[in-house]
């Protein structure tokens, strides 16, 4: 990777221009198809401003930061710039080689289990969490489970001091379930 240095008002020192190649190394390693870089250092009045913009084939980032001290402007601001490439990294990452939901055959889709004693024996608790049980009324667990993404409301009824579960069926209206004690 090609390193170019600018400084306006300012000159770059030596120290300066290794802290910045080492940091972009690191950005190197994790976008290793980038060419070239472009560090520009601005001194105004008293803050000192870090500009890097990083450029590949396929993508192109910058990042701008400002402080009182020039190692503290450009380590932030490359460090901006490694959260950008993650973030870029990760949205490329689950489609490569991925198949359309959509797309996929009758045969790989989840097939129902049959009842009975011993047919649930491949059956495994996946995900299991802890519920802290909150008094509310049912309106209130309604409004809270809009704001949840799974979908299930485990909480304890304010009047009658009883469990209850809330959820949301594949109709989009929402069940309640009150288990017998």
């Amino acid at each position: 990777m090609k390193v170019d240095f600018t400084g306006r008002q300012t000159e770059v020192s030596a120290e300066l221009r290794r802290l910045a190649e080492r940091k972009l190394a690191k950005l190197g390693r994790l976008l290793p198809s980038v060419t070239r870089a472009h560090v520009i250092l601005t001194r105004d009045k008293h803050r000192l401003l870090a500009e890097v913009s990083v450029h590949s084939r396929q993508l192109d980032l910058a990042a701008l930061e400002s402080s009182s001290r020039a190692p503290q402007s450009l380590v932030r601001a490359i460090d901006k710039l490694l959260r950008q490439a993650q973030k870029q990294r990760a949205r490329r990452r689950p489609r490569k080689g991925a198949a359309s939901p959509r797309l996929q055959p009758a045969a790989r889709r989840p097939q129902p289990r049959p009842a009975g004693p011993g047919a649930g024996s491949e059956a495994r608790v996946v995900r299991s969490r802890r519920a802290l049980l909150k008094p509310m009324t049912v309106e209130e667990a309604a409004l809270e489970l809009d704001e949840r993404e799974d979908g299930v409301l485990v909480f304890r009824d304010a009047t009658s001091e009883r469990m209850k579960v809330l959820f949301r069926r594949k109709d989009g209206q929402l069940g309640l379930i009150e288990p017998e004690a």
